[in-house]
């Protein structure tokens, strides 16, 4: 992990309102500077209020980088060439997939070449990248393993240079702000051009429109958060992207938003102090006991939902899947693997059960793909994360650190029923890793403060010493 050295990037400045002695990195492009990040650091805040100065060619590919890991453009590839069962790729697939490599590696030279500040672990994420593509070693479908590999390696890759590039509440407002136009662009198309059967939007599935729908309340809700008394634009878009949710009718979706919403207004008690704590705390408990019980009462979830009881065929294929996990439990079937058309043990499955093409549960999917070797590294990442966001809370970030709870919160909502964070080109995926860098890297930011400030004091107090004894010395 390659990390700039003090002496080339540092430079110190004396700032008489902000204390003695300030380091601040060259190569910014922020016109409140370095500062103000550690500034908000120390107060816990973020800082959408600071607004940055960056070049428009960053802000360019970090809204592309964004539109492909939602799989937003997949509309264009779906306009150009239709679609039907087993299509294979496509010039425009290919082509977005190549802009998105070079998307990444942009934005991942841009962050280290002009505005890194805070040293994060690069080395785990891309490590857990690396898996999936060294699987092709083994994998049943090594071409299939292989692409797909590439893209992860690379949506990784460019969640570093977006973390490096990007103050944490303007990136949950420009997530936002690409999750509420995806909603009306869904909304303009179902209304404009109709396609019989489920609605799904400008996307390629109604659950991947749920989920963006879901990302897009998770980032409105962050801005209601740190905005105050200016909500407005942020309730529109959580407004907006629920009901999109509800027209999609896509049921995991639906219940990830309503614990994203019960879930952020206990986060904004919490964070207040004092006695809303206890109450945040206490109710927090609460909503574990009746998930607990919800858990083991099913059946009262899918009442609820309207749905049945195999959850649309899901839970009918799971004793297959658990089935071919125990033929190679350790290090799976290979990244993408195990359901290519070209394994003919999917078609045995698939003819048996109706089409079910994935496991529709996050963990089995880890495990068939990239066994249990595969899946402890995973689970090592998302506790990492978790601990992380839970320092943010009650450290530097607190509003950024509940958001990030709440991200990892939903991608265990939506495993049960759902594959999360092993799709590259995925919500979760893509902001799985943004914020878990962000939160490093405000955690970093806050130690360098606290020792900054430390040394300052220290400064100080010589100065004064020695003014001290040089007074004396004179009378």
């Amino acid at each position: 992990m390659a990390i700039h050295q003090p002496s080339r990037f540092l430079k110190t400045r004396h700032a008489a309102s902000r204390g003695p002695m300030h380091v601040e990195p060259r190569g910014e492009s922020y016109r409140d500077g370095p500062h103000d990040q550690e500034l908000r650091a120390r107060t816990g805040r973020t800082g959408s209020h600071v607004r940055f100065e960056r070049h428009w060619l960053l802000y360019v590919a970090s809204v592309f980088f964004l539109l492909h890991s939602m799989s937003v453009l997949s509309i264009v590839e779906r306009s150009i060439y239709g679609e039907w069962v087993g299509k294979p790729g496509n010039k425009i697939t290919e082509t977005l997939n190549l802009l998105g490599i070079f998307t990444s590696l942009f934005l991942f030279w841009w962050a280290t070449d002009k505005i890194r500040i805070a040293r994060v672990n690069r080395v785990l994420p891309l490590a857990a990248a690396s898996l999936l593509l060294i699987s092709v070693l083994w994998s049943v479908a090594p071409g299939v393993t292989f692409t797909q590999g590439l893209v992860y390696f690379f949506v990784v890759l460019g969640a570093i240079g977006l973390a490096e590039a990007w103050d944490g509440d303007e990136l949950m407002d420009l997530v936002m702000l690409i999750c509420g136009l995806s909603a009306v662009a869904s909304i303009v198309q179902f209304f404009i051009f109709p396609e019989p059967g489920d609605f799904r939007g400008i996307f390629s599935q109604k659950n991947v429109l749920g989920q963006v729908m879901a990302g897009g309340v998770l980032a409105g809700l962050h801005g209601a958060r740190i905005r105050g008394w200016r909500p407005f634009r942020s309730i529109c878009v959580i407004t907006l992207c629920t009901t999109v949710a509800f027209m999609s009718k896509s049921s995991t979706s639906i219940l990830t938003i309503f614990v994203l919403l019960w879930l952020g207004m206990l986060g904004k008690l919490y964070l207040k102090g004092g006695s809303t704590r206890t109450i945040a705390s206490c109710l927090a408990i609460v909503s574990v006991a009746i998930a607990i019980f919800f858990m083991l009462n099913a059946d009262l979830i899918f009442d609820l939902l309207g749905k049945e009881d195999t959850l649309t065929g899901r839970t009918l294929i799971w004793p297959h899947v658990i089935e071919k996990i125990g033929e190679k439990p350790i290090l799976g079937w290979g990244f993408y693997g195990f359901w290519s058309p070209s394994n003919p043990l999917v078609w045995q499955i698939v003819k048996g059960l109706g089409g079910v093409p994935t496991a529709h549960n996050a963990m089995l999917e880890f495990l068939l793909d990239i066994g249990f070797v595969g899946t402890a590294f995973f689970s090592f990442l998302w506790w990492r994360n978790f601990v992380l966001a839970v320092k943010c809370m009650n450290g530097p970030a607190g509003q950024f650190g509940v958001s990030s709870i709440l991200l990892l919160i939903g991608t265990s909502v939506i495993g049960m029923s759902e594959v999360v964070l092993l799709p590259p080109l995925q919500i979760w995926t893509s902001l799985f890793f943004v914020t878990g860098f962000i939160c490093e890297k405000q955690l970093w930011l806050a130690r360098a403060a606290r020792r900054q400030g430390m040394s300052g004091v220290a400064v100080v107090n010589a100065r004064s010493q020695l003014a001290h004894a040089r007074l004396a010395g004179k009378m």
